[in-house]
């Protein structure tokens, strides 16, 4: 029982996460350059983050937070889906990177990009197999405890 509680709680706890990761996406793929770049000031800013190495990276290389992002969203979908649904969370993260890079066809001062989508892929195959690794090492650690 105390197990079920647990993984239930787990699983709301990954699909917040899951949630958060798809509105930031939204919102940096949705908005023109000029007010992504003034909310990303505001968010690190409040956060106290404006000055740290990662903000900097951030700042200089898109592409770095389009594989932190996706790889952070296909690891919280994994821990949201249950054991027979694993699949759909890379699945379902790559869907959605595809839709956000082909939405920013209609914004005047956004373009998609084929890297993008690369990027996005590889953050997406990280996160997964992050959580693949964690659950085949909790699954072993569990088996050696109680064996």
């Amino acid at each position: 029982m105390i197990g079920q509680i647990q993984t239930g709680v787990g699983r709301v706890f990954s699909l917040a996460i899951a949630a958060s990761m798809v509105l930031v996406i939204a919102v940096a793929s949705l908005t023109s350059r000029q007010m992504f770049g003034e909310i990303y000031h505001l968010v690190a800013a409040f956060l106290r983050l404006s000055d740290t190495y990662l903000s900097m990276a951030l700042r200089d290389s898109p592409s770095l937070g389009h594989f932190l992002c996706y790889a952070l969203l296909s690891l919280s979908l994994a821990g949201a889906f249950s054991p027979r649904y694993k699949l759909l969370a890379p699945l379902a993260a790559i869907t959605f990177g595809v839709l956000m890079e082909m939405a920013q066809i209609t914004i005047p001062s956004r373009d998609a990009s084929f890297l993008d989508i690369g990027v996005n892929v590889l953050g997406v195959a990280l996160g997964f197999g992050i959580y693949q690794i964690w659950v085949t090492y909790m699954r072993e650690a569990l088996r050696q405890r109680f064996s």
